[in-house]
């Protein structure tokens, strides 16, 4: 079998979340659904019909239409795009929810998140496929805040801000994941989209149109703070159980996140918000690479220090022997120039062994 980045993902999410109890639904799988009809009994719900995303996606080299799904629920109507709650109630409630790739688009999160507590069983849960803005096309964006997340939910945000679609397109570069995580960062003038082009998906939106855009960038450690930050707000109703952080030369995350029980005491329900994941002690895996190889190189500087010195002492040690024997030598000379055989034929009458000492010295 090849592996493929579909594959880890699916063998991923096959680990954090069990497929096979009971119904369960994919939020937006486009061509690359993490959980196929022949693997549970799963449903698909999108903005548009499977025939609608194989059109608008036909001149697209990145997405090979024959592998979009069929679409269960559609959310788009003639007035609009309709509640999730809404679409999906024939089918609901569900035992299990998959989303990969989507959470970094939809304008609302908390909101979007309310929809798929209402959808689902207590219990249940909703696994989310994230990508890690340091690793993505992101890698130059700041990550979302909670006030973000406020402001967005307290204007009903239904399409994409201004905010975030310049962000997406005016930040947008391209970015090896393997790059990134030897700490390689783009240059900003590096960016896909100058000025004019990105002001011209802003218009866009403030005509009214949905322009699709990352209005989010996550972390893992930051999206579980701010998952646990939201439910002290009392605005979410779920509980971030587990989280998979970015493995390496990858640029994508897990999050599995439970629904909370209904109609119970808040005092259990704060225990349950309490006994959820709060954060990760690595959640900068660039910056401890960095660490750790400077860390080794201080260490062969150490090293080499050290074997310079001895290496210095050594050297010291035959300048001070050649040193001596040259004194030696001198000494040995001079009694040998006062010496009568040497007034009487000089160097010829210098003793056999000094000759010697002289040139194996």
């Amino acid at each position: 079998m090849t592996v493929t980045p579909l594959s880890i993902r699916r063998e991923q999410g096959m680990k954090l979340a069990d497929f096979s109890t009971g119904r369960g639904l994919e939020i937006g799988p486009l061509n690359q659904p993490l959980v196929t009809k022949d693997m549970a009994d799963v449903r698909y719900v999108d903005v548009f019909s499977g025939p609608h995303l194989r059109a608008h996606y036909s001149q697209d080299p990145n997405v090979d239409v024959d592998d979009i799904p069929d679409i269960d629920f559609v959310l788009s109507t003639a007035d609009g795009v309709r509640p999730l709650p809404e679409a999906v109630r024939s089918a609901a409630p569900f035992a299990w929810v998959v989303a990969s790739h989507v959470i970094e688009h939809v304008p609302d999160f908390i909101e979007w998140l309310a929809q798929i507590a209402e959808i689902i069983e207590d219990g249940a849960v909703l696994l989310l496929v994230v990508p890690d803005r340091r690793f993505s096309f992101d890698i130059l964006r700041p990550a979302t805040t909670v006030g973000q997340l406020l402001q967005a939910h307290e204007l009903r945000e239904a399409r994409p801000s201004v905010r975030a679609v310049y962000d997406h397109f005016r930040s947008h570069v391209s970015v090896n994941a393997s790059d990134a995580w030897r700490g390689v960062v783009p240059a900003r003038g590096s960016r896909m989209f100058d000025i004019p082009a990105t002001m011209s998906q802003v218009r866009l939106a403030q005509q009214g149109q949905y322009v699709d855009s990352h209005v989010w960038t996550f972390t893992p450690a930051l999206f579980a703070e701010q998952m646990a930050e939201l439910g002290q707000l009392d605005m979410c109703d779920f509980v971030v159980e587990k989280i998979v952080p970015t493995a390496e030369n990858q640029l994508e995350f897990f999050a599995v996140l439970r629904r909370l029980p209904t109609g119970r005491p808040s005092e259990e329900i704060a225990a349950l918000r309490a006994s959820g994941v709060l954060d990760l002690v690595d959640d900068d895996p660039v910056a401890g690479r960095v660490q750790a190889e400077s860390e080794r190189l201080t260490a062969e500087t150490e090293r080499l220090a050290a074997e310079a010195a001895r290496l210095h002492a050594e050297l010291e040690d035959h300048i001070l022997a050649a040193g001596r024997r040259t004194r030696e030598f001198e000494d040995e000379l001079a009694q040998v120039k006062a010496s009568e055989r040497w007034r009487l034929g000089g160097l010829a009458a210098v003793p056999a062994s000094a000759v010697k000492r002289l040139f194996v010295r």
